[in-house]
């Protein structure tokens, strides 16, 4: 909503996600200071709605003005996801998250991408890039991140091309199925390393070049290793 305040502190905010993580590691034991942490972190989720919608409705415009049709999407991080991420990176303070809110746009081109990604930095708003396809993540997750600012919260604004986000979608739906944060680079070293190189090879195949045979190969190889996760 229209100038929403959030009614706690940054410093409030950042204990609210240590007590959770604490708990998390029985180190806290006292039910109620979980229950008010818990409040806090929802407020300052709610907070980021607002500054969502504009962020989506400004990458919306910027897709439009590349002359290309609109695949915009948005979400809140939802609270089970928040409370692992506190857990799953201890050093992380809950007010510098930077992804509770996030839109997405699937470009058709990596040339799209880069032009949108151009437009969006040359606006105040942009904090910073990360480009990971010029750098792949370990994971193989391929894509281009744009963090902004709006009303003092940061949102993450992602790009992909349609292979880019089929193999993320497969990845976090494959995750679910095997109980595991695959996405996270978290999960059996086989399944792992056979989406590194499916990433690869799908990564070579958009930018209209041969996929190597010893690439082939590799993914035979890997998916073979990799049978007795997937067939679960």
């Amino acid at each position: 909503m229209p100038g929403f305040q959030l009614p706690h502190t940054t410093s409030q905010v950042n204990k609210a996600g240590k007590v959770v993580r604490y708990w998390v590691e029985r180190r806290e034991t006292d039910p109620e200071k979980l229950r008010h942490a818990i409040t806090v972190i929802q407020d300052f989720r709610a907070a980021h709605a607002y500054p969502l919608t504009k962020a989506s409705m400004g990458l919306r415009s910027m897709v439009k003005s590349e002359g290309v049709e609109p695949q915009v999407s948005q979400r809140l991080k939802r609270l089970p996801t928040i409370l692992n991420k506190l857990t799953r990176e201890p050093t992380m303070s809950l007010a510098n998250m930077q992804d509770i809110g996030g839109c997405r746009a699937v470009l058709p081109t990596i040339d799209d991408v880069y032009a949108v990604a151009h437009r969006r930095a040359m606006r105040k708003r942009t904090v910073y890039t990360r480009d990971y396809i010029a750098d792949p993540a370990e994971s193989g997750y391929r894509g281009l991140h744009v963090i902004v600012d709006y009303d003092d919260r940061r949102i993450e604004a992602q790009l992909r091309t349609p292979a880019q986000h089929d193999w993320a979608v497969t990845v976090e739906k494959l995750g679910g199925r095997i109980a595991e944060d695959l996405k996270s680079g978290r999960g059996p070293e086989e399944v792992l390393a056979l989406l590194q190189v499916i990433s690869e090879a799908m990564a070579l195949e958009e930018l209209g070049q041969a996929v190597p045979a010893e690439l082939e190969q590799e993914i035979v190889r890997r998916r073979a290793l990799a049978n007795p996760y997937l067939s679960r």
